[in-house]
């Protein structure tokens, strides 16, 4: 925010009135001590440098330059000066811009109001005619308060009474707070397509800078911008909650239609005048915001895309105004958002490592018991139901951190039946590495030979490893039938 901004105009206002009448010619003859300054010329080109920085306080505005703080400078930033309807070169012009406020500031007709934004050194700057000038922030940095509006009269004299060529001023950024988002969805449930998803939003209530001035909020809104599959709107979600909180305590609850009202393209909630009071009585705190969306159902264009495509992205934004032109807001972003890649799944039935995918085996896939201990064990619904060995699923599955285990419902031909319950990794890391290479998440499920068929153990060398045994096991019955037979004649 600009820092002492009303000190900084009066500053300068009440130096150059000290000045005025001799600045404007009109120095009583003779006066004692008096040094008269030159005349305002009209014509002549000042230059207002524009050097904000970050941070609630910090450099005093007395329009001298080389306190530029470049560990401070803004990464970004847009800045619009307006000229006022004030001649500075007369007397009344020159006392109606003293007395000027920027709420009450009169916009000259022409020239046009100047927009500029900063430069890769964190600066900017305007080449002016003498006058008065309001300089407004426009747009602030992601995460940053945007300074208040100031007034700068130009010219201005320094300490010496001597008019500064150039005026530099150095516009406050302060944080705008951190906004969060976070999935709540129940962890036992496996997002799918069509699956209603949980999100909660925690943004701050920005203290108002010139709130010991009578400053309040104008306007708040809390926004949320989904991308891939999930979809977050008027259809598809619903705002469950609403309230303001210190931490873990819940301080007031915001209802719908009387604190709020909600908002499409984004869909969110923007704060009406009775909301926008309890904003002003809990300044530092947080507003929460519940709200559901979903996942796009099956046979949405989503799911002809690339597999990498399929990544739950969950954005949201806050952002406010106070009637003394403060504004700001924030966005998440790195691990203040959820992101959930999502991949299909492919289970290969196996015999030690012969593949027996053509066995027609069949599975079905659930959450794991996140409570078990030792052998997996499964919860819930199935979430995939008729999964054929090597087949495919048809549809994805989002990433989750329990992992998935898979139960046979069907045995491979010639094989029993597996009991197993088999868990295996469906973290992000997993699924995105899979969705990434166009591939699904692949899983292996063992079976064995069925024991009570007896050609499952024959040699498996083909038919003359077949013959031979039978024709040993022949032998065998014939030598036992001659042996019994020489017996019986003997006794």
């Amino acid at each position: 925010m600009f820092s002492n901004t009303k000190k900084f105009v009066r500053r300068g206002m009440a130096t150059a009135a000290a000045l005025g009448m001799a600045a404007l010619g009109l120095v009583a003859v003779g006066a004692p001590g008096a040094s008269a300054a030159p005349a305002i010329d009209a014509s002549k080109d000042y230059t207002i440098s524009v050097e904000p920085q970050i941070g609630q306080t910090g450099t005093t505005a007395d329009g001298k330059s080389g306190k530029f703080d470049a560990n401070k400078k803004l990464p970004s930033g847009t800045f619009k000066l307006e000229k006022g309807d004030y001649d500075v070169t007369t007397t009344a012009g020159y006392n109606a811009a003293t007395k000027a406020t920027p709420a009450t500031f009169k916009a000259a007709a022409s020239p046009a109001p100047e927009t500029k934004e900063l430069g890769s050194d964190g600066k900017t700057s305007f080449t002016v005619k003498p006058g008065l000038y309001r300089l407004t922030q426009t747009v602030a940095p992601t995460g940053y308060k945007a300074a208040l509006p100031s007034l700068i009269l130009i010219p201005m004299t320094d300490e010496n009474g001597n008019w500064m060529d150039t005026v530099t001023v150095y516009p406050k950024n302060g944080s705008a707070g951190k906004i969060t988002k976070k999935d709540i969805t129940d962890k036992d449930q496996i997002v799918k397509p069509g699956s209603e998803m949980k999100f909660e939003i925690e943004a701050p209530i920005p203290t108002l800078t010139d709130k010991d001035n009578g400053d309040k909020f104008k306007s708040y809104k809390i926004t949320d911008t989904p991308s891939g599959p999930l979809k977050v709107d008027k259809t598809n979600s619903k705002i469950e909650k609403a309230v303001i909180v210190d931490g873990n305590s819940e301080l007031e609850t915001l209802a719908e239609n009387t604190d709020y009202t909600i908002i499409e393209n984004p869909y969110g909630i923007q704060l009406t005048a009775t909301g926008l009071a309890k904003l002003d009585n809990h300044p530092g705190k947080t507003v929460k915001v519940t709200l559901t969306g979903k996942v796009a159902p099956k046979g949405d264009a989503i799911w002809n895309e690339d597999p990498s495509k399929w990544v739950i992205v969950n954005k949201a934004y806050y952002k406010y105004e106070s009637k003394n032109g403060e504004n700001g807001g924030s966005e998440t972003g790195g691990e203040d958002q959820p992101t959930v890649p999502m991949a299909k799944l492919q289970i290969n039935n196996k015999d030690k490592t012969t593949d027996i995918n053509d066995k027609e085996a069949v599975f079905d896939v659930y959450a794991c018991d996140s409570a078990a201990t030792g052998d997996p064990s499964t919860t819930g619904t199935a979430v995939l139901t008729g999964l054929k060995a090597g087949q495919i699923s048809e549809e994805p599955l989002a990433a989750r951190d329990g992992g998935l285990c898979v139960v046979q419902t069907k045995a491979p031909k010639g094989y029993e039946k597996g009991s197993a319950v088999v868990k295996f990794d469906f973290d992000k890391t997993t699924v995105k590495t899979a969705a990434d290479a166009k591939k699904p998440v692949v899983v292996e499920y063992q079976n064995t030979l069925k024991s009570s068929d007896i050609l499952s153990k024959l040699p498996l060398t083909g038919g003359a490893g077949i013959a031979l045994f039978l024709i040993v096991a022949a032998g065998l019955l014939g030598g036992a039938y001659y042996y019994a037979r020489r017996n019986r004649v003997r006794a």
